[in-house]
């Protein structure tokens, strides 16, 4: 393809196309011999169209539709002056044929040639995070997936927090948050574009919007936080339940429940807790597995992020082998990285964030990239890392950080760990995350890399599910599409 900005995005994996003389035609004729692309035939006719304002105009261009051998979302356009035919195995191959063929014709002459494509990842995704984006309502959010699906992205990760219609515990209810019929709007707009929508609902942490009110407060695992519930209080599953009851009600199409479950690392701290004389895995486990087994109850496959279960091991024994690990980590910008996120060692006392003392050493610091000093300066610790991290955790991890460690570390360490502990996978990386702005606006260098590092760990363990960017804080909407196109390009 060159060096030069390629006119599709994301870019075909093969692709010979030369231009025509003329353009492509204002008529579409479409014959369709494929059950997979019959619900496709009204864009095809519609939006498929050319820009030719002479005699030619008058043409039709034949767009066929054709069974054909191609892969899992795969596609083959094959352009002819006046037709083009669309080979594909699936509905969401013709889809994405239609995409990258709407791009096409879009020229000043029409394209002729081939292009063939498929993805690498299964699941290509996208967070939307009505909590965070005070600003961002229903009809942004209905740009945001038409987005998604113009760029190939079939998934959509959607968390409401306070904003969701609560009816049950109406207290809660944010006064900017969606109704009832806005939601079916989304739900309804990802449907018709092919797009997973998975609705996110905490179950343990990151409920202060629940936690603050009188009547929830008696749940906090600290009287004076109101961000943790307890696990061993029999309300806490119960309000879980009430909550995601309703969303689960809204989305009667899902097939899978992200229950949060982040950043619960303070986890058994309340007298109540400390009096069974279990330790945090097992707590969290044990609330996070029921709440799982709830889900797959009602034909929800649950996702759960993986930050705490990974400080407290303990807790796998008590997630059913369903459970999707959501492995989020917005550190890592290159493979092998100097930077480590030892999350079980920090829960220990060790560092948050560290890197090797040896990158400290002048001669050193010309071996990394300038997104990775960035990150190394101003959220890493230098440490000794091998007696830093200690036994336990190098006990646990250690045969899953790289030939390289201590100064290099694979990127990703824990994923294949998950893996072997006999779960399915799904990273996360960020478009937005840790305040990291330049000049007031995202790093997009840093989460470039960051969207980048991630889907080439997905594609290169091929047993990752794939994986779903991340966005956070409150910033305008429109910060959403710069993170959303990259990453449509990494993760095809």
């Amino acid at each position: 393809m060159g060096k030069g900005p390629s006119e599709i995005i994301p870019v075909p994996k093969q692709m010979d196309i030369r231009p025509g003389r003329c353009a492509w035609p204002r008529r579409v004729a479409v014959r369709c011999e494929s059950a997979q692309a019959v619900s496709l035939v009204p864009a095809f006719e519609s939006e498929l169209l050319g820009g030719a304002h002479d005699s030619a105009s008058e043409a039709t261009a034949t767009v066929h539709l054709v069974e054909g051998r191609c892969r899992p979302e795969g596609y083959t356009l094959d352009f002819a002056e006046d037709a083009l035919t669309v080979s594909a195995a699936d509905t969401a191959g013709f889809r994405h044929a239609f995409q990258t063929a709407r791009q096409l014709v879009s020229r000043p002459t029409a394209a002729l040639g081939t292009v063939r494509d498929w993805p690498e990842l299964r699941i290509r995704g996208f967070h939307l995070n009505f909590e965070s984006y005070r600003g961002l309502d229903c009809e942004g959010a209905l740009r945001i997936i038409r987005c998604a699906a113009r760029f190939k992205l079939n998934t959509i990760l959607v968390e409401y927090g306070p904003r969701f219609p609560f009816v049950a515990h109406s207290e809660i209810r944010d006064p900017t948050s969606l109704t009832g019929e806005e939601i079916d709007r989304l739900i309804a707009e990802a449907n018709a574009q092919g797009i997973r929508l998975i609705p996110l609902q905490q179950s343990i942490a990151h409920l202060e919007y629940a936690l603050r009110h009188e009547t929830s407060a008696h749940l906090r695992e600290r009287p004076d936080k109101a961000n943790l519930m307890c696990p061993c209080h029999p309300g806490s599953l119960a309000l879980f339940k009430a909550l995601a009851t309703e969303v689960i009600a809204r989305h009667r199409g899902a097939d899978w429940f992200h229950l949060g479950g982040d950043e619960a690392r303070k986890v058994g701290q309340c007298p109540r807790c400390q009096a069974g004389g279990d330790g945090p895995g097992v707590l969290y486990g044990r609330h996070v597995g029921t709440a799982a087994r709830w889900l797959l109850e009602r034909g929800l496959r649950p996702i759960v992020w993986d930050d705490t279960v990974c400080a407290y091991p303990a807790a796998f024994e008590f997630l059913p082998k369903e459970t999707i690990i959501a492995y989020w980590d917005y550190i890592a910008v290159s493979d092998p990285t100097p930077v480590l996120i030892p999350r079980m060692s920090h829960v220990d006392g060790g560092p948050r964030v560290a890197h090797d003392w040896r990158w400290n050493v002048k001669p050193k610091r010309g071996r990394v990239s300038n997104v990775q000093a960035q990150v190394m300066k101003h959220y890493s610790q230098a440490a000794r890392l091998k007696s830093a991290l200690g036994d336990r955790f190098l006990g646990e991890f250690g045969s899953y950080l790289g030939n390289g460690f201590p100064m290099w570390i694979k990127a990703l360490p824990y994923l294949e760990y998950y893996q072997d502990r006999g779960h399915e996978v799904i990273t996360s990386p960020t478009g937005m995350g840790n305040g990291d702005t330049v000049d007031g606006v995202p790093n997009f260098d840093r989460f470039g890399q960051n969207i980048l590092t991630h889907a080439r760990r997905c594609k290169e363990n091929a047993g990752a599910l794939g994986m779903i960017t991340t966005m956070w804080y409150n910033m305008p909407p429109e910060v959403l599409y710069q993170p959303l196109i990259r990453t449509a390009q990494c993760a095809w």
